[in-house]
């Protein structure tokens, strides 16, 4: 049986053993010498990180999630555009996102018209045959996500965080792979979301969120389910360019 190995990539900018931290030009220049070198080895996917905003300023934020992280979690901000270069200087190994958020960057709508658009003018060759990996999730840190909105939006959902949070998820990864599935969707096509006692690790969670939705929503008493507002509202779209090559997405 032949073994196959993958590589992973993180620019993370922090401080050498020396105490110095490398500049942004110098982090790129490395990443992409490991990246060739990756590619003569033999590595079937160069896996790459994918961060978001600056970790040195949300640690004077009112809720750091990195507190202590010396320098940035990476600099990979755009995968595609990182991608793109990959297999520019490359002539086997093929690029994987380890991972991509579809909370952050516009959320799950604009990550799938971004795959589209890459894998478009990445097939125009016809004799391309090297697959774009896409490793997705929530974000590495919630703070980058933040600012496109993914914040409780009252007291139910505030009691609910983080639970929720993996909800909203769930619900940006239906939109996300339905629309790379070439559908027409609109929000109301989705599956809704209805909290229950299973979404908690305890009987005390699930109480506070009864106690919020008691209050908030001017209840008699505590309810067996919560539905929660859908946090995507659209009418019909479907995303393009659609004349893709489907075979070079995994």
């Amino acid at each position: 049986m032949r073994l196959r190995f993958d590589i992973f990539f993180s620019i993370a900018q922090t401080p050498d053993m020396t105490g110095r931290t490398p500049s942004e030009r110098e982090m790129f220049a490395s990443f992409f010498e490991q990246v060739e070198l990756a590619d003569k080895l033999g590595f079937g996917v160069g896996w790459v990180a994918q961060a978001h905003l600056s970790t040195e300023v949300q640690k004077g934020n009112s809720k750091p999630v990195v507190p202590h992280f010396p320098g940035e979690v990476g600099l990979c901000t755009d995968f595609f555009q990182v991608a793109g270069q990959m297999l520019s200087r490359t002539e086997r190994m093929e690029v994987g996102s380890a991972v991509m958020s579809i909370l952050a960057s516009g959320g799950p709508i604009a990550q799938a018209e971004r795959v589209g658009a890459f894998l478009a003018l990445h097939g125009m060759n016809p004799s391309e045959s090297r697959r774009l990996h896409i490793g997705f999730s929530a974000g590495r840190f919630e703070f980058m996500a933040r600012p496109y909105g993914i914040v409780p939006r009252d007291t139910v959902e505030a009691a609910a965080w983080p639970a929720l949070r993996g909800q909203i998820f769930a619900e940006a990864s239906e939109i996300f792979l339905r629309l790379l599935n070439g559908e027409v969707l609109s929000s109301d096509m989705t599956k809704p979301t209805i909290l229950n006692r299973s979404n908690f690790r305890s009987d005390g969670d699930w109480e506070n969120v009864q106690d919020a939705a008691v209050s908030l929503r001017s209840l008699n008493s505590a309810p067996d389910s919560i539905e929660i507002a859908r946090r995507y509202e659209f009418e019909d779209i479907k995303t393009i360019p659609q004349e893709w090559r489907r075979e070079l997405l995994n």
